[in-house]
């Protein structure tokens, strides 16, 4: 992990701030991609991950926006309260699991915190001269976040809000898109879940790309024990059925990644060399050979993975 240190903190509306983290000598930072985010571990041992907002042409400096949330794990307390400018923080190098990709058009919808991810893909396709537009929904005019970035986009940018405007008709939204128009959206689990129900409403051609910060709510069958077999290492590594791979892995002294353990974030990612994986994560790794072993499970007896 990189020490980073807070060069900036910036309020931008009563719930949410944006920081900026440099590294302490000022020099370049890893690049990255409209959509990834980074892994932030603040003087609590907390790690969380939040998206990046900022400019990829900002060699020097990524930044962060936070929601004081009401119910925190830890993590966005402690920012909102005591994390100042000049503190150390730790930070993973960017990951991207919400890649732009090439389209005819896009439509970006934002709701809430959402925006964050969405702002640094508005920037980058504004710069490209791609042809987009940006539906942002918040409940109040004072929840608007980088109101001044985002006018500068002109009428690209339509802000919707519930309070006095009443609630969007996603469906509506999601037709009114030209053939071919690919949709990228983030927001809270309502928002997730109700797009996620639309995608028939979809026009011909356009695909929906969807980044959540809540799992997604599913069902699965009882949770069953199995075996791992950890290819790298020649462990054997029993997975009782009231733990999860990752506690199993390293319980048995083997090294695995992880850091939100909701199955949400990427960082728990393990290939698949052998068996059958059940995907509980909300990563959209149906039918893939990886295997995110913080909610995962098997649904054979034994399952091989290259770790």
């Amino acid at each position: 992990m990189m020490p980073l240190v807070v060069s900036e903190i910036v309020r931008q509306t009563p719930s949410i701030v944006s920081i900026r983290l440099a590294r302490p000598d000022g020099d370049v930072l890893p690049p990255w991609e409209p959509g990834a985010h980074v892994d932030v571990q603040l003087v609590t041992r907390q790690e969380r991950q939040y998206s990046l907002c900022g400019d990829p042409a900002d060699t020097r400096g990524y930044r962060i926006a936070v929601l004081d949330e009401p119910l925190s794990r830890g993590g966005s307390h402690y920012i909102h309260r005591h994390l100042q400018v000049g503190r150390r923080v730790y930070v993973r190098p960017p990951r991207n699991l919400f890649p732009l990709g090439q389209a005819p058009g896009y439509l970006l919808l934002a709701a809430g915190i959402g925006i964050t991810p969405i702002l640094a893909m508005a920037r980058h396709l504004d710069a490209v001269g791609a042809p987009w537009r940006m539906l942002y929904l918040s409940r109040r005019a004072e929840d608007v976040a980088f109101t001044e970035e985002l006018a500068a986009f002109g009428d690209r940018v339509r802000v919707h809000l519930s309070g006095t405007e009443g609630r969007v008709d996603l469906r509506e939204v999601l037709g009114s898109a030209a053939s071919g128009t690919d949709v990228y959206a983030c927001g809270p689990q309502r928002f997730a879940d109700a797009l996620t129900g639309l995608r028939e409403a979809l026009p011909e051609g356009s695909r929906l790309h969807l980044e959540r910060f809540e799992p997604a709510k599913r069902e699965f069958r009882p949770n069953e024990a199995f075996t791992v077999r950890a290819a790298r290492s020649g462990r054997e590594v029993a997975v009782p059925a009231e733990w999860t791979m990752l506690q199993a892995l390293r319980g048995a002294g083997v090294e695995a990644p992880g850091s939100c353990l909701r199955g949400v974030c990427g960082s728990c990612a393990l290939p698949v060399l052998d068996g059958v994986p059940e995907h509980r994560d909300s990563l959209g790794t149906e039918g893939t050979s990886v295997v995110y072993s913080c909610v995962s499970r098997s649904l054979t007896p034994a399952l091989t993975l290259d770790v």
